[in-house]
């Protein structure tokens, strides 16, 4: 991979045929991404590793174009500085994916709700950043989301639990206790 910042702002990431295939990363003519938001991600991680271009908590543009011996070129631009308007703007556009990854938080009432929740999400991504705690016979799931546009990579876990704020977490981080501090999704499919 071939990495060149355009400022603070945007980065240019140019991959051969292989490496795009190895990241599972697929393009579209008219410039979106239509692969995974998490090979997105890992070469967003590669770039911060290597040019210093930390995407951090903001909203990114990608866009991606195909080249003519099979690579891609993939442009990345921080959409953390653009006003409201703009940003609206942005994200109506059907000829632009928007992409961002927050950890997210949520509270099951009992074990058996617990693991019927992570059977739901098992072929999302088993291997995500995840933790878990407990308190009471209660359990938070907290994970690494990865969303495009309005999609919610995890959205079917509203369906077994509660989304929690990241101030109500603050109490759980203080008052429960870890059961696993990382890899929790990996390690309760594997009790299932």
């Amino acid at each position: 991979m071939e990495f060149l910042a355009i400022g603070e702002m945007k980065i240019k990431i140019v991959l051969t045929k292989e490496e795009r295939e190895r990241c599972g990363l697929s393009t579209r003519e008219d410039g979106c991404v239509s692969s995974s938001k998490r090979a997105v991600w890992e070469i967003l991680d590669s770039a911060r590793e290597c040019v210093g271009f930390d995407p951090g908590g903001d909203k990114i543009l990608v866009q991606v174009y195909p080249l003519p011996d099979g690579g891609c070129e993939m442009f990345v631009t921080k959409l953390g500085l653009l006003g409201d308007s703009s940003a609206r703007l942005v994200s109506r556009s059907d000829r632009v994916t928007l992409l961002a990854r927050r950890m997210v938080h949520y509270l099951f009432c009992d074990r058996d709700t617990l693991l019927a929740a992570v059977r739901a999400i098992a072929w999302i991504s088993p291997d995500s950043d995840s933790s878990l705690y407990t308190y009471s016979g209660t359990y938070v799931l907290t994970l690494l989301e990865h969303t495009s546009s309005d999609v919610r990579e995890y959205g079917v876990l509203r369906e077994f639990g509660e989304e929690i704020s990241e101030e109500l977490f603050s109490y759980v981080c203080e008052h429960y206790d870890a059961v696993y501090k990382e890899h929790a999704v990996e390690n309760l499919l594997s009790e299932i």
